[in-house]
């Protein structure tokens, strides 16, 4: 059985298709992420938006369990881009209402993660599935640490100016 711990190497050895191809059958166990409480910033606008992209990072986490096609991943990624901005534009909304210390480092994590998803739009091969793996792995990874780390930093700020 495929380990997915050890999926980074095997990415980068160019082994995926091979592996996911003998491995088929469990990649529709993979878990899909779910939404806990912790995530919360207490805002409810802000958590509707970080819940949707729960929804985009398990779209492509279904995906995985069937045959995948170019199609099916652009489409993802075209959405997970706009919902970005949107979502992005949101926040840097209120870091200028509220004068959030915080924001010029929030805004810089957001264009690193805009530089990185337009590097995996480059990225994009003739190896769906382990593209598909990959980029599922990276925004369920990404997504989780910014919500706890530099989102939670904005929470205080936020609710104290009477978001709720």
């Amino acid at each position: 059985m495929l380990n997915y711990n050890d999926v980074g190497d095997i990415i980068n050895n160019n082994r995926v298709v091979k592996i996911i191809q003998e491995n088929f059958k469990y990649m529709a166990d993979i878990k899909k992420i779910e939404w806990e409480e912790s995530y919360s910033v207490g805002v409810k606008i802000i958590d509707n938006q970080h819940k949707k992209f729960f929804d985009i990072i398990n779209n492509l986490i279904s995906v995985l369990g069937r045959r995948v096609t170019e199609g099916d991943i652009k489409e993802i990624i075209d959405g997970l881009i706009a919902y970005t901005e949107y979502h992005f534009a949101t926040e840097e909304k209120y870091f200028k209402d509220f004068n959030f210390e915080g924001a010029a480092e929030h805004i810089k994590q957001h264009q690193l993660f805009r530089e990185k998803v337009a590097e995996i739009q480059k990225s994009f091969g003739d190896d769906l599935p382990g593209f598909a793996f990959g980029l599922a792995d990276l925004l369920e990874d990404w997504l989780i640490d910014h919500i706890m780390t530099m989102d939670q930093q904005y929470k205080n700020c936020f609710i104290s100016h009477g978001l709720k």
